[in-house]
């Protein structure tokens, strides 16, 4: 019988990234169970309505789930604190004290690069690199890290926090190519839901990791030896290289 993964935050870029990819590639491995907060997702795969507020709501949604893969929150670096505190702080929260009680095996925690975005470019940022935050969304991402490792050390649960990078979907090379002025912490659509799909499968004594989000590309914010070694995550792209042929393609039409 196949294991029950929770995907909260469904309705969000990443999570119908995520989605697509599942059913192309890992359907057969695990039922990927959509949780969303108003919105009805448009799959057809099994839904839960859910309330990041409320412990006892989430703890019902988790009946029979044995990871929860959390992307629900506030996603704007830019946003006020007054934005964050409900979703990024007291969500996250209520996510990680759900899945202990509904005895969840592992939480797959959604941080961002903005923990650590206050590093300078040249050098790649470890994992275990005191956090940077760069601003009140970065920091709501190194609360859910710390939230990780207090759960992960005091409870059953097993927790592992990416870092998530520049996300870019299928549909997004172009724009991203050129509007962006950087390239070194970008993940696509395929290499993002192979990680997260590394994360489920990992072995049990994987109690806690956090996890550079990044592809493999030509120059790296992030170091990723860590999170292959950890989990046997193998990116495919480079978005330097993705950005290369997306750009030589324009020339031609021109």
């Amino acid at each position: 019988m196949k294991k029950k993964v929770l995907l909260l935050g469904s309705t969000g870029r990443v999570g119908q990234g995520i989605i697509e990819e599942y059913l192309e590639k890992y359907e057969k491995f695990y039922d990927l169970i959509l949780g969303y907060h108003k919105s009805k997702p448009k799959y057809n795969l099994e839904s839960r309505k859910v309330d990041l507020s409320d412990i006892n709501n989430l703890k019902k949604a988790m009946g029979g789930i044995k990871v929860v893969v959390n992307l629900a929150a506030e996603s704007n670096p830019e946003a006020d604190f007054s934005e964050i505190v409900k979703p990024n702080l007291i969500g996250a929260y209520n996510v990680f004290q759900a899945s202990k009680k509904a005895k969840v095996e592992r939480v797959v925690f959604a941080s961002s690069v903005h923990a650590v975005r206050g590093y300078s470019f040249g050098r790649e940022i470890g994992h275990d690199d005191a956090p940077k935050p760069s601003g009140f969304y970065g920091a709501s991402k190194v609360f859910g890290e710390a939230l990780c490792y207090v759960y992960s050390q005091n409870s059953n649960l097993s927790c592992l926090a990416i870092r998530i990078g520049a996300y870019v979907s299928n549909n997004q090379k172009e724009t991203v190519c050129f509007t962006r002025n950087n390239f070194d912490y970008v993940i696509t659509q395929k290499d993002m839901a192979q990680l997260i799909h590394k994360c489920i499968l990992a072995p049990k004594k994987v109690k806690y990791g956090i996890l550079a989000g990044i592809s493999n590309n030509k120059k790296k914010y992030l170091d990723l030896k860590f999170t292959r070694k950890l989990v046997g995550y193998n990116p495919e792209d480079d978005a330097f290289r993705i950005c290369r042929e997306v750009k030589r393609k324009r020339e031609k039409k021109e």
